[in-house]
Formats: structure tokens, sequence, C-alpha cells
């Protein structure tokens, strides 16, 4: 019953977003600064909160929100209603920065690399060559970040001992950047061998998006070279809502992701891959029909609830992610998988 009530808070959390009181603002504002909050891509813009016991949430801030934190004694408090939560606020590490030098100032408030919860993500790529209609990057202009930068701003973000492993991220690359792209995850699961390496990748090869005779290859390569996982993320599955807001991905097709997934699980591990799913800008049936096609091909899927960008769609009612959840639990189940990520804070925009 508790995991159930604090799943049920964090779900209507992620939907509503959370006020603070004027006195819990100013207790934010006096310990970790203007920034206690991350401002960074749509998906993890808020702030980071831990509740209970291993549950962890990005929330954005809204006045008009019912869920309120207060300062009671020095504590922070989650209130609503009938529930009075102990919380603890994770402050993005930029925020409580001591001793930086302006240069890798200056390069951390870009983005090129973020603190969420114990992971750093790192971007070799600002802006993204694709172009989802629902996605903040299309703001970003498209650039290469060099692995010097990125270098700078990672060895800071890992002074903090919080910190167990590492996302490399960022928007998707134009293919001519497809061999830079490797090459950064070559130098950093390299430098950095005792933190375990996430990549975020469409389908691709060495070369190329859409060769899939190089595929496996590539795939092998990335095992060899140190990184420990791959998040493949399908998005969206309804192939008209795909074309509309996610042309790239759309001309991609659905078929090269499911196949680069089913060749990915067998060489990484069905515990090491994962594929993300937006989860209210297409239908439940549509959702659950991912769940099931991403667990045929052996791999774990990744619930996001969407968030409303650029006057498309709405956030969707807690009522239709806590059905969505409990549906894709049971098909997981069924197939001996996990709904993903396994690492609980990095849960925090996942339901």
């Amino acid at each position: 019953l508790r995991m159930k009530n604090l799943q049920k808070i964090k779900i209507n959390l992620m939907t509503n977003g959370v006020d603070i009181e004027n006195k819990a603002l100013k207790y934010l504002y006096k310990n970790f600064g203007e920034k206690f909050y991350n401002d960074d891509y749509i998906t993890t813009t808020g702030i980071m909160i831990e509740l209970g016991n291993n549950f962890y949430v990005t929330s954005r801030i809204n006045s008009k929100s019912s869920y309120k934190i207060i300062l009671e004694q020095n504590n922070l408090i989650l209130k609503h209603k009938r529930i009075r939560e102990s919380i603890k606020i994770w402050e993005p590490w930029l925020c409580i920065a001591k001793n930086i030098d302006q240069k890798t100032h200056d390069l951390l408030k870009s983005n090129i690399a973020v603190s969420h919860f114990d992971r750093v993500r790192i971007s070799p790529i600002n802006g993204c060559n694709n172009h989802c209609a629902f996605c903040s990057m299309n703001s970003i202009k498209y650039k290469k970040n060099s692995i010097e930068d990125i270098n700078t701003c990672l060895k800071y973000l890992l002074k903090d001992e919080r910190v167990t492993h590492i996302l490399i991220s960022g928007g998707s690359p134009k293919q001519c950047d497809l061999e830079y792209l490797t090459k950064v995850y070559e130098y950093f699961c390299k430098k950095f061998p005792k933190y375990d390496f996430d990549v975020m990748t469409t389908p691709r090869g060495f070369d190329s998006y859409t060769d899939r005779s190089q595929f496996k290859p590539y795939i092998e390569h990335l095992k060899k070279i140190g990184v420990s996982g791959l998040s493949v993320n399908v998005e969206l599955y309804n192939n008209e809502i795909c074309a509309k807001y996610c042309p790239e991905k759309y001309k991609l097709g659905r078929d090269n992701y499911f196949y680069f997934l089913k060749i990915a699980s067998e060489i990484f591990g069905s515990q090491n891959v994962r594929s993300g799913l937006i989860v209210g800008l297409e239908s439940k049936k549509d959702t659950l029909k991912a769940v099931e096609e991403i667990c045929k091909c052996g791999c774990m899927p990744m619930l996001s609830p969407y968030i409303p960008y650029n006057n498309i769609g709405n956030y969707p009612s807690a009522s239709f992610l806590n059905d969505v959840y409990k549906k894709s639990k049971k098909i997981v189940d069924k197939y001996n998988l996990n709904l993903a990520p396994l690492c609980t804070k990095c849960q925090h925009n996942t339901i």
C-alpha cells in the first residue's frame, strides 16, 4: 500500500506539478541558490524530489497545483489534502558549485553536461538533426560539442560523489557526424572506466542509419569499447502519428528500431537495453502494442509521460498514466522482463 501511494503521488506530481510556499522557496534560494531546479530539456526540467524510500520524480513548478512544498522546522514537506510526506530536494551540482572557473561555468550553463540525481548526462550534440514537433531541442542551434569541452564539464560534475553512472545523449546527429559520436563513446568509456556508460541512440551503424548490415557489427563494437547499456527509443508506435510529429523517425521506420533492439538485446542482454515510449500523445492501445513489441525483442520498455510543448496536446491524466502503468506491468511480467530503467533514481521522469 505504501509503494502504491508513493507511485500515485509521483504520477500526480508529473501531471500536475508542484507549488512551493514562500517560506520553503526562501529556504531553497538560501541553501541552493536561484537554480535549485534543473533548467534543461523539457523532459528533465523541474525540481528533483526524493519521496519516501527510493521514489524519485522531477516535477515542474506550478503555482496552481494542489500539491505544495512547505517548510516545517527546517524540513521540507510535501502536502496534499491528508498527505504530509517528508521529502528531500536533490539540487543540481552547478547551483552549489564552489571554486569554478568562468569557462567551466559557462559550458555547464549551456547544458553540455547536466546532473540528474546520481547520473550525469553528457551531450556530444547541441540541438538535433531530427525535427520532432513536440521536442524542445529544436529551439537549440545544431552543433558538435568538442571532446575537450565535454571533458571539462564531466570532470567537474564527477566531483559530486553521488554520481554513479553516465548517460551519453543529446540530439540525434547528422549522418556525417556519426563517426564523431562513436569517437566520443570510445574516448569517455576508456577515460572513465569506473563508471557505467549508457548510450541513447537511434538505430545506426558506423556511418549509416539505414544500412542494416552495419547494425550488428556496430552494436558489438559498442560492447567492446565498454558501453554498459543502450536506450533506443521508439517513442511513438502509431505510424500516422509518428509521421505527423516525428518525420525523421517515421522515415527510418519502426521496423528498423525493432530489428536494432532485437540484436542489441542478444549482444548486451535484456537487462541492459531499453526503449522509451511517450505516453499520452497516442492511444492507450497503441502504447500497449509498443510495450508488447519491445518485449518481443527481449528489451525493457520505458514509459515517459508526455509533456506538452509547442501547443501540441495536453498532459495525460493521472488515471490514464496509472492504467498504462498497470497494464504494461502485466505485459513485462509475461515476458519475465521489467519496466525500465532499473536504476530507481533514473525513474525520476518515467512511470
